[in-house]
C-alpha cells in the first residue's frame, strides 16, 4: 500500500460519522483548516509534522495565521528597532516595507511556492476579496525562493533561539519579517455542493486553503457571533483581518469597534456566501474590541465583545 499523505490521515482521523455519505467531511476540513493555522505561524515545528504523519495529530499549540497566536494576546514587549537580519531584509530586498518600530515585510516573489501541505478542498463559488492581505514567514517557501543569507538566516532563529522540545517552527514570522503573500479571501471550501467558511489566496494554480474555521457552531439557529482574527499589514501599519459570522440572513449592517473607540465600517454577505448564514469582514488598524451586527432596520442583532484568551483553543474563535 503506498504511503497515506497527511491530510488523507487527517481525514480519517476526522471524518464526521454523521455526515451525509454525498457531501463533504465538513469535520475534517475543519480540521485540516485548524491545522493549516498551525503551520502557517509558530507552530508547526519539524518535530510536529513527523508526530503528525505518524498520528495524524496536531500536538502543538493553537496559532493564528499571520505571526500572532489567536490563542493568546499579542505578546508584552517587542524590540524597539529591527533586528540585523529585518534590517538588511530592509535595505537589500527590493519592495520590502517597515510596517512596525520592528517588523518589515518583504513581498512574496513571483516564481515562489509555499511548501506547506495543501488542503484538498474546492472552491464553491466566488471569493471575495477582504481588502487584507495574507502574510507567512521565508521558510514556508523554498530555499531558492530568497536570498539565501535571508533563508538561512530565518531559518537559523528558528532552529535555535525558537526551538523547544525537540522541535522547532516552519515559516515563522516572529523575528518580525514577514512574507506578504497577496490579498486575502474569505471564501467556502468544500467538496460539492455544501461547504465551509475559509481563509484563502490565490496562487500560481489557482485557489490556496490557508485556513478554515476551528468551529462553525454560529451555523446553527440560535448560535452568537463568533469572530476571527487574522494580522494585516496592507495599510502599511500592524491590523487585523476581523472575520465574523452569524445564523440566519438578517444582518444588514456591521460595525467593527476598536480597542481605542474607533468605529469602522465592515461588509455583509448573508446567505450568498455561504447558506443560510450572515458572513461579515472588515479591516482595522491596531486592534478589534467589538464587532456590532444591525438589521435592515437597523437594530442590534448582537453587539459581540471580544473573548479574553484564556489560552488552548478556547481562543480559537473570540
Amino acid at each position: 500500500m503506498s504511503p497515506r499523505t497527511i491530510d488523507e490521515l487527517e481525514h480519517e482521523l476526522h471524518r464526521d460519522d454523521h455526515a451525509r455519505p454525498d457531501g463533504p467531511d465538513l469535520a475534517a476540513i475543519r480540521a485540516a483548516g485548524m491545522q493549516r493555522r498551525h503551520l502557517t505561524a509558530l507552530g508547526a515545528g519539524v518535530g510536529v509534522l513527523a508526530s503528525m504523519v505518524a498520528v495524524g495529530l496536531v500536538v502543538s499549540g493553537t496559532f493564528g495565521a499571520g505571526g500572532r497566536a489567536v490563542d493568546e494576546p499579542a505578546p508584552a514587549a517587542h524590540p524597539h528597532e529591527p533586528s540585523a537580519l529585518a534590517q538588511r531584509a530592509l535595505t537589500q530586498v527590493a519592495g520590502a516595507t517597515q510596517v512596525s518600530d520592528w517588523q518589515v515585510v518583504v513581498p512574496q516573489p513571483a516564481s515562489a511556492a509555499q511548501t506547506m501541505p495543501d488542503v484538498d478542498v474546492e472552491v464553491v463559488g466566488a471569493p471575495i476579496d477582504t481588502g487584507a492581505h495574507y502574510y507567512t514567514g521565508v521558510t514556508a517557501y523554498r530555499p531558492a525562493d530568497f536570498p539565501s543569507w535571508l533563508y538561512s538566516g530565518v531559518a537559523h532563529i528558528e532552529q535555535t533561539d525558537l526551538a523547544e522540545d525537540g522541535g522547532y517552527p516552519v515559516g515563522s514570522t516572529e523575528m518580525g519579517i514577514l512574507v506578504d503573500a497577496g490579498p486575502a479571501y474569505l471564501g467556502c471550501a468544500g467538496h460539492g455542493d455544501a461547504c465551509a467558511p475559509a481563509l484563502l489566496i490565490h496562487g500560481p494554480a489557482g485557489w490556496e486553503y490557508q485556513w478554515g474555521m476551528g468551529t462553525d457552531d454560529f451555523l446553527q439557529d440560535g448560535s452568537d457571533m463568533e469572530v476571527f482574527l487574522n494580522d494585516d499589514y496592507s495599510t502599511g501599519a500592524p491590523g487585523e483581518l476581523v472575520l465574523a459570522g452569524l445564523p440566519g440572513t438578517d444582518v444588514a449592517r456591521v460595525d467593527l469597534v476598536t480597542t481605542d473607540g474607533t468605529t469602522v465600517p465592515g461588509h455583509v454577505e448573508s446567505g450568498t456566501l455561504v447558506d443560510g448564514a450572515s458572513m461579515m469582514w472588515g479591516t482595522v488598524v491596531g486592534q478589534v474590541a467589538a464587532v456590532v451586527a444591525y438589521d435592515a432596520d437597523g437594530d442590534v442583532i448582537e453587539d459581540h465583545e471580544l473573548k479574553p484568551c484564556s489560552g488552548g483553543v478556547d481562543c480559537e474563535v473570540r
